[in-house]
């Protein structure tokens, strides 16, 4: 299982929590850039191949979790979140592909 820290995202145009963050990328340990789409990173967590994290400026590490929104709905967000995805919504902006 590979460790992957989440450095950027990609925001969604809606307000429910499960449609603020479309995807996350970061840069692997050779210094490449990857960027998931939040399904596959749902899928890749829910068969064990990632664990996702988050580091702050302040020293603290927040793993990704799946959660299920009141609608039914998967999505991504910290360990330290409430519903809503805030840690991840506080990341800058993925660049384009």
């Amino acid at each position: 299982m590979d460790d992957l820290r989440v450095t950027c995202i990609v925001k969604g145009d809606g307000q429910l929590a499960h449609e603020r963050v479309k995807s996350i990328g970061g840069v692997d340990a050779e210094g490449k850039r990857w960027k998931l789409s939040v399904e596959e990173a749902i899928a890749g967590i829910s068969v064990g191949k990632w664990r996702f994290y988050t580091y702050t400026g302040g020293g603290f590490s927040f793993w990704l979790v799946v959660a299920v929104s009141s609608q039914g709905y998967k999505y991504l967000k910290t360990d330290h979140d409430g519903e809503q995805p805030i840690n991840l919504l506080s990341l800058r902006s993925c660049p384009p592909d």
